[in-house]
C-alpha cells in the first residue's frame, strides 16, 4: 500500500493441494483484489490441509499520517519496579482458571528464570490450573494479596471473558473487589475487552513479566493517590 499496491494473504485450507490453491484465488478475488496469484503452497497433512500464500493488487492508498494510532503504553524500568516492591512488598495469587489446563504462559510470566514477576521481587502463590473462581478469591483473601493474575487460553463462545466477569462478580459478592487488582492474560486477550469484563487490564501474545510487573506498580499508585 506505500508502493506497488501488492498485498499478501496466508491461509490454511481443509483440502487438497489443487482444490486449496485454487480456492486461494477466488477467496482473494471476492476480497476485491486484483492480479491474485498463488506464490507458495505446502500440504501440512492429508488431514489438516493445505498452507497457501497468495497475493494480489489493492486498489487503494493508505495516508499514515491520518491513521489513529492506540496510545503507547510507558512501562517502568526494571530498577523502579524493584525499588517499588522493596519499599513496599507485592504479593498475588495466580492460576488458570476454567476447566483450562494450560500453564506454561502463566509461568513464563510468573517465574524468575522466565523473566517473571518474582525478579522484581513480588512474591506469587500459584494455584495451579482448572482452578475455580472462588478458591482463588479465597487464597487473595487469605494471604492478604494485592492482586490476582488469571490466564485463560480456551476462548470458544468467549469463555475467557466469561470468566473475567465470574472473577470481578465474586470479587464484588465477597467485598474486595477495591482493594484487588485484577489481571487476565492469555493468547486471545485484549486490553479493552478484558476491561469491559471487568478486569483492570488484559494482556496478550508478546507479553512479558515486566510489562504485568509494572502496570500491578503503577495501579497500586494510582489507587492510592485516588
Amino acid at each position: 500500500f506505500l508502493a506497488d499496491g501488492t498485498l499478501v494473504l496466508t491461509m490454511l485450507l481443509p483440502c487438497d493441494k489443487r482444490h486449496a490453491e485454487a480456492a486461494a484465488v477466488a477467496i482473494g478475488e471476492r476480497m476485491s483484489l486484483t492480479e491474485c496469484e498463488v506464490i507458495h503452497s505446502q500440504v501440512m497433512h492429508p488431514a489438516e490441509g493445505t498452507y497457501i500464500e497468495m497475493k494480489g493488487k489493492i486498489g487503494f492508498d493508505i495516508d499514515l499520517t491520518e491513521l489513529e494510532l492506540p496510545e503507547e503504553v510507558e512501562t517502568l524500568s526494571e530498577a523502579e519496579i524493584r525499588e517499588a516492591v522493596r519499599d513496599q512488598p507485592m504479593t498475588v495469587v495466580a492460576a488458570t482458571v476454567g476447566e483450562d489446563e494450560h500453564s506454561v504462559g502463566m509461568k513464563e510470566i510468573l517465574d524468575i528464570k522466565h523473566g517473571g514477576i518474582e525478579g522484581f521481587g513480588i512474591k506469587y502463590h500459584y494455584l495451579g490450573t482448572s482452578c475455580p473462581v472462588d478458591k482463588l478469591v479465597d487464597a487473595a483473601i487469605e494471604t492478604r494479596a494485592d492482586a490476582i493474575l488469571i490466564s485463560t487460553i480456551i476462548s470458544h463462545n468467549n469463555v475467557h471473558y466469561e470468566n473475567m466477569r465470574k472473577l470481578a462478580d465474586t470479587c464484588l459478592e465477597k467485598g474486595v473487589r477495591d482493594r484487588l487488582i485484577l489481571v487476565a492474560g492469555g493468547t486471545q486477550v485484549v486490553n479493552e475487552a478484558a476491561v469491559e469484563a471487568g478486569m483492570d487490564a488484559g494482556f496478550g501474545r508478546g507479553s512479558h513479566g515486566i510489562d504485568v510487573a509494572s502496570f500491578l506498580v503503577k495501579k497500586r499508585r494510582e489507587r492510592e493517590e485516588s
